[in-house]
């Protein structure tokens, strides 16, 4: 009996944010005319193609200063590109970075830090046993009516 498991776009979308998330030097970030539409950073766009078993992500990511943007986004790219493979068994066939604000925050990052970041959990085999159906031997009883007596008026 072969299973199928659909991984969503969604689920995809929270593996990607976890990925972003454990590379240093990144934060969530709203600020001005983007607080007021609700567009804030980090943002992701995931396009998967079921047949293919293949997924294409774009990243908005927000970068603290200083740190080296450029070390950061390709942190970013490898991290996600790393952690949608070894959790989902997809191929990325293609992941864009795009950085947007840069906040200065005083805390330093650096190249030295990106290099040490966390590569993801190995990844667990799920492990799963047939179930089995419950039936009843018995028929079930009738139910018994329910009569409320009312007091006379």
């Amino acid at each position: 009996m072969a299973l199928t498991v659909r991984i969503s776009e969604r689920a995809i979308t929270r593996i990607v944010a976890a990925a972003v998330a454990s590379v240093p030097g990144t934060i969530s970030h709203s600020a001005g005319i983007d607080r007021l539409t609700g567009r804030k950073f980090p943002r992701y766009d995931v396009q998967l193609d079921e047949l293919q078993g293949t997924v294409s992500i774009e990243t908005f990511i927000a970068v603290t200063w200083p740190s080296p943007v450029v070390k950061v986004a390709e942190a970013v790219r490898d991290a996600v590109r790393m952690h949608v493979e070894t959790f989902t068994g997809l191929t990325v066939s293609q992941v864009n970075v795009v950085v947007g604000p840069v906040v200065h925050t005083g805390l330093r990052v650096t190249a030295d830090q990106l290099a040490l970041s966390p590569p993801p959990t190995a990844s667990i085999r799920v492990r799963s046993t047939p179930v089995t159906s419950v039936s009843m031997p018995v028929a079930p009883r009738p139910l018994r009516p329910i009569v409320i007596w009312r007091a006379p008026r």
